[in-house]
């Protein structure tokens, strides 16, 4: 179901979900929902399909931004077969962008012959989403067929394993494997609208406009293309504290934050990259640990899968670190 990306703000204190978003394909345009599933992968849905080039290795906007226009979804098809007496119902994998003269609908392949493919040094099993594919984003893109194709998760033919490398060595000794889908690092984001605002606020400084930002004209929160962002804290940052916390009825792990690329300084909506971007604010004031390591939001990992997340839902902060 989709909604708004960013629902009305939370009373000051008692803090709410007020976005949820999916990135069918990695790297494509979020997918805002006004509900999500958690799954052992971390959201439903959510990147387990990416492009590879011709040597297997994931394509992002880092390479080409114009995928920030690409958008993509995941839907439930009903078929009517010959005799008109049964329904059925297939999964169905969409994708259009400005420019192109046609829609990609195709029935993703989740079974099937592997290859192999790489996010950062993972290397796991991925089905190629076959030929039509991969003329469609070769044709965006301005390449051959055969340097882009389209891939989707292992995950139902045991051939995918890959896992969460990054825990704190303190918890990685007290927990299972954690896997992950064709997220760059942690299956599940969160961000805070407070700190979004503090951001904009140094931006409009910077901009010499006395920390104020003209609406609409502030960094967008698509910008980071978090899955939950939250509102209602009482200060910037809050998020950087927590280490449980429970949304609706499940359970999460915030275990590392999130460090931000260039990505954040592509226009989701036209994929131009910004002459000043809030990377550039960010290192000045968040990363510590030097340029290379700018922190923006959270990490999660879910405790317990199959729950619901919803827009309005409390969160509930179980222990800070």
């Amino acid at each position: 179901m989709s909604s708004r990306e960013s629902s009305s703000p939370s009373r000051a204190g008692v803090v709410r979900v007020t976005g949820l978003n999916v990135h069918p394909i990695k790297s494509c345009r979020a997918v805002p929902m006004d509900q999500v599933t958690v799954d052992p992968l971390g959201i439903a849905g959510d990147r387990r399909f990416m492009l590879v080039d011709g040597r297997g290795r994931f394509v992002s906007q880092r390479r080409c931004p114009k995928l920030a226009t690409v958008t993509a979804k995941l839907e439930e098809e009903e078929e009517v077969e010959e005799d008109g007496r049964r329904r059925i119902s297939r999964s169905l994998l969409t994708a259009s962008a400005p420019g192109m003269d046609r829609d990609l609908r195709v029935v993703p392949r989740l079974e099937g012959p592997r290859t192999e493919v790489s996010v950062w040094e993972s290397r796991v099993g991925a089905i190629d989403q076959g030929e039509e594919a991969a003329q469609w984003f070769s044709e965006l893109l301005g390449v051959g067929s055969t340097y882009n194709r389209l891939v989707a998760c292992a995950e139902a033919s045991g051939g995918f394993d890959r896992h969460v490398d990054n825990l704190p060595a303190s918890l990685s000794k007290k927990l299972p494997k954690m896997p992950i889908g064709f997220a760059d690092v942690g299956p599940i984001s969160l961000l805070s609208e407070e700190s979004l605002g503090d951001l904009n606020r140094r931006l409009g400084e910077r901009l010499g406009s006395g920390g104020r930002v003209a609406a609409g004209s502030g960094v967008p929160i698509n910008r980071f293309r978090m899955n939950v962002i939250v509102s209602g804290c009482l200060r910037p940052y809050e998020e950087d504290g927590w280490l449980t916390i429970k949304i609706g009825t499940t359970p999460f792990l915030v275990y590392a934050d999130a460090e931000r690329c260039k990505m954040t300084g592509i226009d989701q909506e036209t994929g131009e990259q910004d002459k000043l971007g809030p990377l550039e604010i960010l290192r000045g004031y968040r990363a510590q640990e030097g340029p290379n390591h700018a922190k923006f939001g959270q990490l999660m990992i879910p405790l317990q899968s199959g729950g619901k997340l919803k827009l309005g839902d409390p969160v509930e902060i179980l222990m800070k670190k």
